[in-house]
């Protein structure tokens, strides 16, 4: 007779929920980083990936769900569970925004621009392992929290500041019409990546102190 499988916990789902939130992020910076260095076939395969990551998530993110109001225990209450699996989707949401732009427009990008954009996706990706060690850190040990918090901040901040120089040599170029909103609809929404991260971060400090003994 063959056995049904074990259902996953909900620290389980919690955990695979927080690997598709890292591989969001990873394939949105190998897609742009593609993008960057001209290897469009690459950036679209990457940037299909990522699509597909968003929902894979979407449907893990719809199981927990279902499982907030079982019984099962953990140490965050039921509201602040649904605030925090919201808000890894919405991570994933972001990461889907920059590779759909990629999907819709590919004009060559200056080197001044294109290596900007690479730093900002490279950085990304390093968020987005600091976030699946964040997310795992707050199910099983609250005294690693801050150290993966403090180290979204600085990264997040390095975003920051590769965002303002390039608009303004977006600016000083003076590409055409077309390609000059590209690159900086692109800018802006490889830094609201970085943004959300920061902010999700500073959801997770909150928890941390309101429920650490």
């Amino acid at each position: 007779m063959k056995k049904e499988k074990a259902e996953k916990s909900m620290r389980d789902l919690f955990y695979d929920n927080a690997d598709l939130v890292s591989q969001s992020f990873r394939t949105m910076q190998d897609a742009v980083v593609a993008y960057c260095q001209n290897k469009m076939e690459i950036a679209h395969e990457k940037a299909k990936e990522t699509i597909a990551i968003e929902k894979t998530q979407d449907r893990s993110r719809d199981e927990i769900v279902k499982r907030i109001f079982s019984k099962e225990t953990m140490v965050f209450s039921r509201p602040d569970r649904l605030k925090l699996v919201e808000s890894m989707d919405s991570l994933c949401d972001e990461t889907e925004i920059v590779v759909r732009k990629l999907l819709q427009h590919n004009p060559i990008a200056p080197v001044e621009i294109s290596s900007g954009l690479e730093d900002m996706a490279n950085n990304i990706g390093k968020i987005g392992s600091k976030l699946q060690g964040l997310i795992k850190a707050v199910l099983e040990d609250f005294s690693k929290g801050d150290e993966f918090i403090n180290q979204i901040t600085d990264i997040r901040r390095d975003v920051r500041d590769c965002h303002w120089a390039l608009l303004e040599k977006n600016y000083a170029l003076k590409p055409e019409i077309y390609d000059f909103i590209y690159f900086k609809d692109m800018i802006k929404a490889i830094a609201k990546v970085a943004d959300k991260a920061e902010e999700f971060s500073d959801g997770i400090h909150g928890l941390l102190c309101k429920y650490a003994l």
